[in-house]
């Protein structure tokens, strides 16, 4: 036997009477064999077929499962490329590109000569510097290798460092170079 829907169609706050033979509950968008055609309603109740007004049927419930989770996998799709875009700018370029040369052969090769080439420091004859620890020194050349003055205690004591190993520890940052002091 029958029921009657009480629906809504859309834009509209004008309640109107159909027939159907499906189960139906309260929210469920139907397509309604209206007098102008078919029109999308939702359903605000169902009750028995008792007196009322219906002339037409609902012809159909509108199955939204399929829709709603597309749209609900396409938001999931944009924040996972927001959160990639997100960890993708906090790299460098220069980590990017190390990574990048794992994989490609010529990228390794070109960054490699890159950093060759920015790390060929022009030492000075003499010159000062700060340790890690924040200590001052200088160095000056003498016979092919640079000599470390610590003056800090009570005598001055000298190291000596090959030109190699100075330029490794600028390069590792393990001295900082100073202006003229």
């Amino acid at each position: 036997m029958p029921k009657v829907a009480l629906v809504k169609h859309n834009g509209s706050s004008v309640l109107y009477e159909f027939y159907t033979d499906l189960d139906l509950k309260k929210g469920d968008l139907v397509v309604c064999d209206t007098h102008r055609g078919y029109e999308t309603a939702k359903v605000v109740s169902c009750k028995e077929r008792a007196e009322c007004r219906a002339t037409n049927w609902i012809v159909s419930k509108v199955d939204t499962k399929n829709h709603v989770e597309r749209v609900e996998k396409e938001k999931r799709i944009s924040y996972l490329k927001q959160q990639i875009d997100m960890r993708r700018n906090e790299f460098t370029d220069e980590y990017i590109n190390e990574l990048i040369s794992l994989k490609d052969k010529a990228m390794y090769s070109l960054l490699k000569e890159l950093n060759n080439t920015k790390n060929e420091i022009e030492l000075k004859n003499s010159f000062y510097f700060k340790d890690m620890s924040g200590k001052v020194f200088k160095a000056y050349k003498n016979d092919g290798c640079y000599v470390v003055l610590d003056s800090s205690e009570m005598s001055t004591v000298g190291y000596f460092y090959s030109i190699k190993s100075v330029k490794d520890n600028i390069t590792n940052r393990a001295w900082e170079l100073l202006d003229n002091i």
